[in-house]
């Protein structure tokens, strides 16, 4: 038996006088939902005894968050490489970073950029050895592929009878996508963070020759800064009955509305990310900025 709901139901919507199909991923479990239980299902059905999980990455990371609860149910340990907290952080420790140090995430601090996180992940699993299951920033591994595929089937069998589909889902490591576009025709993607030809070296990094087609956005938000068009977009879905987080899904529904001539003839699909339990923290820097 799965410890996910799946598969995932696939729900119709209007959304700007336009119809669509949302995968409701963020419903596939309350804790572990959305891309992260995808790329990491294949933890969570197989025995972590005396493992441990080492990945890196920012303060308020969904692969975190998810990893962290992984752990906790699996028994096993879990470390995180971060940079080292701000003053307030430490002593407000608010979002996915709260809720990870409550399932017992253990953090080794390291100043740099990510790929000195990188380099200093790696360090730790060479004097570890084979008790260490690395995943990198993101989910961005071969662990992913096994949850990826199981997706891309019930996508398969959702959109059989659709006409002409189309399958849109929001990058940051573009696993997804990547592993998405090697099983099925018509994927779409856009980057979160960094330009097209970024995201096209992620993609080829992680399935290489992957037809996955990039979407660029007219003017593209800093990631995760506040963008009045995100939370415009964030609460014209709640009023439809489906919250979707700031940083990603609300950025793909932007660039999606820039580039609806060109799917005219086309069901659209769009995957949830899940992720919502970053919209509170997200949501006080949109207070701080005076939008909301």
């Amino acid at each position: 038996m799965s410890f996910l709901s799946t598969p995932s139901p696939l729900q119709q919507y209007i959304w700007r006088d336009r119809k669509f199909y949302i995968k409701r991923d963020d419903l596939l479990h309350p804790f572990i939902n959305g891309n992260k239980a995808r790329k990491f299902e294949s933890l969570l059905n197989v025995s972590l005894t005396g493992k441990i999980l080492l990945s890196y990455g920012g303060h308020q990371s969904n692969s975190m968050l998810a990893l962290s609860y992984i752990s906790s149910l699996k028994g096993c340990n879990f470390v995180y490489i971060t940079n080292p907290l701000s003053n307030y952080l430490k002593e407000n420790p608010k979002g996915n970073f709260a809720i990870a140090l409550h399932n017992g995430m253990y953090l080794e601090f390291c100043k740099g950029d990510i790929g000195v996180l990188r380099d200093r992940a790696y360090e730790i699993c060479r004097s570890l050895g084979e008790k260490v299951i690395f995943i990198p920033q993101g989910g961005a591994c071969q662990i992913a592929s096994l949850g990826i595929n199981k997706l891309a089937l019930e996508l398969f069998l959702d959109i059989k009878d659709l006409k002409n589909p189309m399958i849109f889902c929001t990058s940051g490591s573009g696993t997804s996508a990547a592993y998405l576009g090697h099983y099925l025709p018509n994927v779409y993607t856009t980057p979160a963070c960094g330009d097209k030809a970024y995201l096209r070296v992620l993609l080829n990094s992680i399935c290489f020759g992957t037809p996955v087609e990039i979407l660029s956005l007219k003017t593209k938000p800093p990631f995760a800064k506040p963008d009045i068009r995100l939370y415009k977009i964030y609460e014209e879905w709640l009023k439809l009955g489906v919250e979707f987080d700031l940083i990603y899904d609300c950025l793909g529904w932007l660039c999606l509305s820039e580039h609806m001539k060109l799917f005219e003839d086309r069901e659209i699909v769009f995957i949830h990310s899940g992720g919502l339990s970053g919209n509170g923290t997200q949501k006080e820097r949109y207070k701080k900025a005076g939008i909301i």
